[in-house]
């Protein structure tokens, strides 16, 4: 089925992600609307494994879904670097070293 798209299961499988969670990412415009089946199943292309890919490891990362869907939206739009996408990450460098300090200054006390 690969050269016709990938069904929700086997993304799922793939990926690591859930099925729930692969409709919600479409809900939420991160991943864009699969075309379907005739028979009314989601048919992903195989690319769309590099978005979860991306999608995972922001998430792991304290990304949130709004900000991972900024950043894949930007690079949808334009490839290449993005300063906007820098300064997102650098917002949140600053946010987990807050977090790893006051975590740390729990851990001592």
């Amino acid at each position: 089925m690969e050269q016709n798209g990938l069904l929700i299961g086997e993304v799922a499988a793939r990926s690591g992600v859930s099925r729930k969670a692969l409709r919600l990412y479409e809900a939420r415009g991160i991943l864009p609307k699969p075309r379907r089946t005739p028979s009314g199943y989601r048919a992903y292309p195989v690319d769309v494994l590099g978005v979860l890919h991306f999608v995972t490891q922001a998430r792991r990362l304290g990304l949130t879904l709004s900000e991972i869907g900024t950043i894949v939206a930007l690079r949808c739009a334009k490839p290449g670097p993005c300063v906007h996408v820098r300064a997102l990450l650098e917002r949140k460098v600053v946010e987990l070293d807050s977090l790893r300090r006051e975590l740390r200054r729990i851990l001592d006390s």
